[in-house]
């Protein structure tokens, strides 16, 4: 059973997941078809780094099935990425994931999921031309490195695009809670883990006890709750926003030296850009697609946090 299948949704839970049978991967390769990948320029259609349905990772573990394909592919919808490449590819490969659907593993408490999941798919296909325009709009200031010469919020970190996006372990191993607090951990950190407090409720922002909601986690691990802070630069440390995807999920942006947001979307690239491929001025008015509660503003102390 060599080929697994990512279902690439989620910000900051860890994406489902589930294994082929060695018939369904036959099946799935035969389906593939993309032209030659090549090295992504100014022109290629960007990885689609946004909150909601991102695509299907494909990968080939173990004994491969087929040594003509990379053994680590994102599908998403007519576009192929592999190894810091991109290629044009056949539609429609979605189909895979819904006859396969029950086999996912990682959707425990999730009511209805195939329904969302087929609501955020059909929103992607309805709005990816959206961001693509936006992204190549701002491609001129989107870069791996941004040089600030009068910075508004002098205690912020930078972006630093390529430190998160140019390693693919790094980026896969980190989330947007890891890239919130500036912190790499590798394992995919989840608010409260580290106090031993981890969220166990994604209804909302706030949840009865005892319940532990995202931002409870986060204060246990030593985020401060800034509720009142209005978009403000703060200081010591940084200022982050934490945003809620009500049953489903949570997600985090981090404020930079020039006033922006960025923020990184799950395991997938971090960016500049919110889902309509706008620069991110505010995350309250930011298009965060599923994710509508916007719960509160955080400030992050270096050296008086741990995470995990």
């Amino acid at each position: 059973m060599p080929v697994k299948l990512t279902l690439d949704i989620f910000s900051g839970r860890p994406n489902p997941e589930m294994t082929l049978t060695d018939a369904a991967a036959r099946d799935l390769f035969k389906k593939i078809s993309f032209s030659s990948l090549r090295k992504t320029n100014e022109k290629t259609a960007p990885f689609p780094s946004v909150l909601g349905y991102r695509g299907l990772r494909i990968e080939q573990t173990g004994r491969t099935i087929n040594k003509d394909l990379p053994l680590v592919m994102h599908y998403a919808h007519d576009m192929v990425y592999a190894d810091g490449k991109a290629a044009r590819a056949e539609g429609g490969l979605e189909s895979i994931l819904f006859d396969n659907f029950k086999n996912l593993q990682g959707t425990k408490g999730l009511t209805d999921f195939r329904r969302t999941t087929e609501t955020l798919l059909k929103d992607y296909l309805e709005k990816r031309k959206l961001y693509n325009d936006g992204y190549f709009r701002n491609i001129e200031i989107f870069r791996d490195v941004i040089i600030v010469l009068k910075p508004v919020c002098p205690c912020a970190p930078a972006p630093d695009l390529a430190a998160w996006n140019t390693n693919p372990s790094v980026t896969g191993s980190n989330n947007c809670y890891n890239y919130g607090t500036n912190y790499r951990t590798d394992t995919f950190a989840q608010p409260g883990k580290a106090a031993g407090q981890q969220w166990n409720n994604l209804a909302a922002c706030n949840v009865p006890a005892p319940g532990i909601s995202a931002k409870t986690g986060a204060i246990s691990d030593g985020l401060v709750d800034k509720p009142t802070q209005d978009n403000k630069c703060i200081s010591p440390g940084h200022l982050v926003a934490l945003v809620n995807a009500p049953n489903y999920d949570y997600h985090w942006y981090r404020k930079g030296p020039n006033g922006r947001w960025s923020h990184k979307p799950g395991s997938t690239p971090a960016t500049l850009l919110d889902n309509s491929g706008n620069l991110i001025t505010d995350p309250r008015t930011a298009n965060r697609g599923p994710y509508t509660n916007f719960c509160t503003f955080m400030q992050v102390i270096h050296g008086r946090f741990k995470i995990k």
